[in-house]
């Protein structure tokens, strides 16, 4: 008889265990944004195209935006703040280039509003509810309503009524 030889494989579960651990590590490793592209992207996100409506410039491809981007860039690259790029763009085109409007002046009337109508909203569902939910009285009788004089008139009305519909004893001639 031949000696069997056996060699030893790699098993698949070892193989399948490898590339779940490197796809793993490859979906948590975040490349490192340096600090000035991060700011400059937090910049192109509340800032908003003049040209597009609702568009900030780092969603907008009109060439105007292209351009505030750049020149985002470069202001940051010069030194400049992130508050003091925003106050360039503000002098510019005003104050309805910032996405999000200032908490000052006639703009807090859109910091004010929205959670006041939305506490409104919740108060009228509230009082609805509670409405809803009240048990109702039951309707009063006709009778509970009248008064004794009401009353024993609408009974003689019913007992003349009832003695004309009533067929006449044999006694009773009158």
């Amino acid at each position: 008889m031949r000696p069997s030889t056996f060699t030893p494989r790699p098993s698949t579960s070892w193989l399948v265990l490898a590339v779940i651990t490197l796809a793993v590590l490859a979906c948590t490793t975040t490349a490192e944004v340096p600090d000035l592209e991060r700011r400059a992207q937090q910049i192109n996100k509340s800032v908003m195209c003049p040209v597009c409506p609702g568009e900030s410039i780092d969603q907008s491809q009109h060439p105007l935006a292209v351009q505030m981007r750049a020149a985002v860039d470069e202001k940051l690259d010069e030194g400049w703040s992130d508050d003091q790029v925003r106050e360039f763009f503000v002098e510019r085109y005003g104050s309805a280039v910032l996405l999000e409007p200032p908490a000052e002046g006639l703009h807090l009337v859109a910091w004010i509003v929205p959670p006041l109508g939305t506490a409104l909203a919740l108060a009228a569902l509230f009082m609805v509810v509670r409405l809803m939910a009240r048990p109702r009285s039951k309707p009063a009788a006709v009778a509970d309503e009248m008064t004794s004089a009401e009353r024993d008139e609408y009974v003689a009305r019913i007992e003349a009524a009832l003695e004309g519909d009533r067929p006449q004893a044999k006694g009773d001639a009158g």
